[in-house]
């Protein structure tokens, strides 16, 4: 029973995150002052600075994290052999580079 209370109650946050959000967003295109809208829609402009500040509350807690990756260091790719001498190229050359050292070799 306790764990239906409980997504109850994260129900009824999330309509209200949701409600919010929509009154923010609609003071925001309004092209009214916080104090202007909050007249002309009944809400105290401390009521609505305190909600929109659950709201980018709620944003930031569920943003995804950004993560840093090092990307792996490209080893050689390419493996050219010939007469005993090898040469290890990267496997993004230019492939006109690598046509003139083949016709070179060759």
């Amino acid at each position: 029973m306790a764990t239906e209370a409980t997504a109850i109650t994260a129900v009824k946050q999330e309509v209200r995150l949701r409600e919010w959000s929509a009154q923010v967003e609609a003071q925001q295109t309004s092209g009214l002052t916080v104090r202007q809208w909050c007249l002309e829609n009944g809400i105290k402009p401390n009521t609505y600075y305190s909600r929109l500040q659950k709201v980018r509350a709620h944003c930031i807690a569920s943003a995804p994290a950004i993560v840093p990756l090092r990307a792996p260091r490209q080893s050689a790719d390419i493996r050219i052999e010939k007469n005993g001498l090898q040469i290890a190229l990267p496997a993004d050359i230019a492939p006109d580079t690598l046509l003139a050292l083949v016709q070179t070799l060759c």
